[in-house]
């Protein structure tokens, strides 16, 4: 009688332990799309990454089989207004903190494309983070 109860109250805590899940389901990757871009050329992925934990985490890399390589880089206006780009080696991401990869700014450029990105599209790109892993996404091809 007493194992029975010591036997459930064991399954009951591992339960409960499980259910509390980890947190990169609690880091979040939202409204993902790429422009449209011919083979050969370069492209570009935009969306949102939601920190929905009580701890920092980074975007250390991304890749994709529809080009040569993908990078995370930073576009920004100089004191001149001329237009600059850089890669980033990470993009931090604090604790409830969301960051957004939009055109002129964050984004993961699509290097030397293997195929053209015509609007209506999709592929798949992973994102590597330095606690929460890969997360690999659906990205939409959209003429925005």
């Amino acid at each position: 009688m007493k194992n029975k109860k010591l036997i459930s109250l064991l399954l009951l805590a591992t339960l409960l332990v499980s259910a509390c899940g980890s947190s990169s389901a609690e880091l979040t990757v939202q409204d993902a799309w790429a422009r449209p871009a011919l083979k050969g050329q370069n492209g570009a992925v935009y969306f949102v990454i939601e920190n929905h934990t009580d701890s920092h985490n980074a975007l250390n890399g991304a890749s994709t089989d529809v080009a040569s390589a993908a990078e995370v880089h930073l576009s920004m206006q100089n004191d001149q207004g001329v237009m600059t780009m850089s890669m980033q080696d990470s993009v931090q991401i604090m604790p409830g903190e969301n960051v957004t990869f939009k055109p002129g700014g964050l984004h993961i450029m699509l290097v030397d494309l293997k195929q053209d990105l015509k609007v209506g599209d999709t592929f798949t790109l992973t994102l590597s983070f330095e606690k929460s892993g890969d997360i690999t996404l659906e990205i939409q091809v959209k003429d925005q």
